[in-house]
């Protein structure tokens, strides 16, 4: 079974990211939240992504799981891992990844 990823090289070292591990990891972090809640997220980040407005997107991101309860940590990690490897062209994968990965709580 292949797994959706993107690659990119830098000198030697691959660096990946795979878009399952990055959906996974926001649906054990938003799975407490109300449905409201994440309807209402959902909707902003969706808005976003139409837009093509990355700056926007993580911007709302980072202000919905920047709250000291919840288990944001292992969503915290995977977007300081790959936030820099990511490039602009997987934008809407990453960013629909996210999303997919909060819809799926609900």
């Amino acid at each position: 079974m292949s797994e959706n990823y993107w690659e990119r090289v830098i000198g030697n070292a691959k660096q990946n990211l795979y878009l399952k591990d990055l959906k996974e990891a926001a649906l054990s972090s938003f799975k407490d939240e109300s449905d409201n809640y994440k309807q209402k997220l959902v909707y902003n980040l969706l808005e976003t992504v139409r837009n093509n407005d990355q700056k926007e997107f993580f911007y709302i991101l980072i202000k919905a799981i920047n709250k000291p309860k919840g288990n944001f940590k292992e969503l915290w990690k995977k977007l300081q891992n790959n936030y820099d490897i990511m490039p602009e062209e997987t934008f809407v994968n990453f960013a629909y990844s996210i999303i997919l990965g909060i819809m799926a709580t609900y």
